[in-house]
Order: C-alpha cells, then structure tokens, then sequence
C-alpha cells in the first residue's frame, strides 16, 4: 500500500501531500565555498591595537605541516639562518630540499635543533613552495604533532594580504567590494593574530582562516584595494572584530547567536541590496527513501520519513522559532515510521551538501525539492552582496565603508598604522 509523507501543518508550518503537483524553478549558481572555523568563541579580549611600520605588522602563514621532506625553491638571491646567524647563502634558482630527522631540521646535509629560516631581506617575490610563490621569510621548524616539518611564511600585513584578496573574491568586481574585502581580511587577521600558536603560526593559508595563495594570485586591482586601503581595520568598541565573511548571504544575513550560539553585537542580521546573483534561488531534490537513509546515517533514526515540521520561508526579520531572522533553517522536526527527531538546520546542509540553511522544503511525488538562496554560513560580510552594493552605489573611493558598515552593525573604520 503506497504511503504518504506530509510536510506539517501547524500555526507557522506548512504542508504538501505526495501526488500533488509542486512547481519548483530554480537553478544553482558556481560560488566558492568559505567555511569559517572560529577559534575561541565570538568575544575575544582584544587589546587596543597600537601603531605599527607601514606594511604591518608580520603575520606568520602556515603553508605545510607535518610534511616528511619539502623542497623550497630561491626566486632570487637569499640565505639561510638559525640562531641570528646566516649559516649559507645562495643566488636565485637554488632548491633547498628540507627534512627532519628526530627533532632537528635538515638541510644540505646539516642538522639543526633551532627553527631554520630562509630570507632575502626585501619584500619581492622571495621563495616557490608547493606550486605557488611567496614574499617574506620562510621559517622551517619541527611539526608539533608527528615527526614531519613545517612551513610557515612570515611575511608584512600587506604583502600578506595582496595574497588574500584575490584568493577570496573575483578580481574584476568593483572597486568598492574588494576594498571592502581587504579591509576585512585585514581585520581578520588582526582578531585571529596566535590563533594557531602551539602549531607553530598564527594562521592557516587555507578556508580554515582564510585563502592565501602568495603572489602567484596578485592583481593590479586587488593590490591597489590593499594599498588604498593600508592599515584599516573594523572595530567594535575600539577592539579589532571577528570579521567573518562568506559568500553570498542570499537576500539577508543572520544573527550570530542563530548559526554558532553567541551573541554579537555586530554580527545582526541585515538586508542585501538585490541582484542577479544574491536573489537567484538553488535547488535539490531528493527521493523520501534516500531523505531517510541520510538522516539516519547522521544519527537520526526515525525510519521512513512521514512528515517535516517546518515553517515557510519568510525571508528577513523571521519571528518562526524554528528560523532564524534570515529565514535560516535552525532546526526541523522529523517524523517517521519510528519515531519523531528534531533535527538541526546545519546537520540537514552538511548531510545533503546543501549551500546554505536559508531553504524551503516541498514535496512533489516521491521527491522532496529543497529550495534554497545564498551560499556559506551568512554571518557578516556577504561578498556577492558587497558587489550589489558597489554595483549600485560604489564611487571607487570611500563607498566601502558604508558596505562594511551596514554589514557589521555598529562598528567603525579605523586606520592603525
């Protein structure tokens, strides 16, 4: 006997029966995928940031860990040190093959038992690592956690940065939205400064902090962003924020509190400006069998799926309690042959690869069609939203700070160096 599944009917819910017939048009969009890890919680204890030399200060960029051996290639004349001392020097071309051996480094033969750097004391194109090309200092030193090594570039705010932008957002967009980006990959910087210390760095090249990819990636309008934009920085309260981003928050942001527990002042949920790209709906569908099977390999066991509680989408200013201001999926309830589970917003976006928890979910025969807007977690920085800002209202000067701004609420723009 065929069965029916139901999406519930309640004072916020909804509810469509099998074999009615549903029109869904949607289709995906290709954005890049930006998982932001927080280290410590929201609320750091930031000190007052004090003035520092013109590029910055340096930021210390795990490349590689726990690596049996690494080959470092010289774009141009350099030397190796350890200990204040300059051990050898070499003219650009040189390979360094570098491997560990108990607990000192290795190189050309030598073992050395303090951290080993590679320098060439100017801020040009300085080494070649894993494909990609970097400025700064390369500082080599046991791994923390295995018997491999680790690779980490230590290199000026700035120069670091004319490495992130380019990584993180599309550098032809206008000139607003990567200047907005800089100035909040700087800031994210600042917050997360020892956020990786007992691995040896303070950040990651990777989605773990954010993409760094050295000069291999610049370009003359991402460069100009970073310097247009040197040593600023959003704060709150005269601290340096958590300035998160993702990609594209889909019409409306979230409250902090609503993806990751904790409150923060300046991570509110805000409108988007329209466009093409923010407002395009993505869409998934997936068989009741296979629904069910998701959630239970996740943990949820509850059998064939009957019915999904959950209220319709209502996007901005949200008052369903199983949504967030956004309209994002906080929690679901599923009921099935059984028993019945509340299931998080997260656990059902990482279980089905969705793009983002701010869905609807409709039925049309044996099919549940997840509909969906907005790509990444949705808290602070919309980067396709910047770009509908800049594309609207941009001057190429100062209109970025009015994009930051309305992205962290109640923060201000300021230049510490």
């Amino acid at each position: 006997m065929k069965k029916n599944i139901a999406v519930a009917v309640a004072c916020i819910t909804f509810a469509v029966l099998i074999g009615n017939s549903v029109n869904v048009s949607a289709e995906s969009i290709p954005v890049k995928k930006k998982q932001v890890q927080l280290l410590s919680g929201f609320v750091k204890n930031v000190a007052k940031i004090k003035p520092v030399q013109k590029k910055g200060p340096d930021v210390e960029v795990g490349l590689l860990s726990g690596q049996p051996q690494v080959e470092i290639e010289g774009l141009s004349h350099f030397r190796i040190e350890t200990n204040g001392k300059v051990w050898k020097s070499y003219n650009a071309g040189k390979r360094i093959s570098v491997s560990r051996k108990g607990k000192n480094i290795v190189l050309e033969g030598k073992a050395f038992n303090a951290p080993v750097y590679f320098t060439t004391g100017n801020g040009e194109e300085a080494f070649s690592v894993k494909g990609n090309r970097y400025r700064g200092e390369m500082k080599i030193i046991p791994s923390a956690w295995n018997n491999g090594i680790t690779v980490v570039n230590r290199v000026p705010m700035e120069l670091y940065l004319k490495g992130v932008v380019p990584s993180e957002i599309v550098p032809s967009w206008k000139p607003d939205a990567i200047k907005a980006q800089a100035v909040a990959a700087r800031t994210y910087a600042v917050y997360h400064k020892n956020g990786y210390r007992s691995a040896g760095y303070d950040i990651t090249d990777d989605t773990r902090s954010q993409v760094y990819r050295g000069c291999s990636v610049e370009t003359s309008a991402t460069n100009k962003a970073v310097e247009e934009t040197a040593g600023e920085i959003i704060t709150y309260n005269g601290k340096a924020i958590d300035a998160l981003f993702h990609a594209n928050g889909g019409g409306y942001t979230e409250d902090s509190e609503n993806v990751w527990g904790s409150y923060v002042p300046y991570l509110r949920g805000v409108k988007e400006e329209n466009s093409s790209t923010v407002n395009r709906p993505w869409r998934k569908i997936v068989s009741i069998d296979s629904f069910s099977n998701t959630i239970s390999r996740a943990g949820y066991h509850v059998g064939k799926v009957k019915k999904i509680g959950l209220s319709r989408l209502h996007m901005g200013n949200n008052k369903a309690k199983d949504r967030g201001v956004s309209g994002r999926v906080k929690t679901m309830e599923i009921t099935g042959k059984s028993g019945r589970k509340i299931i998080p917003g997260e656990v059902i976006q990482s279980a089905f690869d969705l793009d983002s928890t701010l869905f609807d979910i409709s039925v049309k025969g044996n099919n549940l069609i997840i509909t969906g807007y907005g790509f990444g977690h949705g808290l602070g920085l919309s980067q396709w939203g910047a770009e509908a800002m800049a594309e609207k209202n941009g001057d190429g000067k100062a209109y970025y700070k009015r994009i930051l701004l309305h992205y962290f609420t109640g923060s201000k723009i300021e230049k510490i160096y």
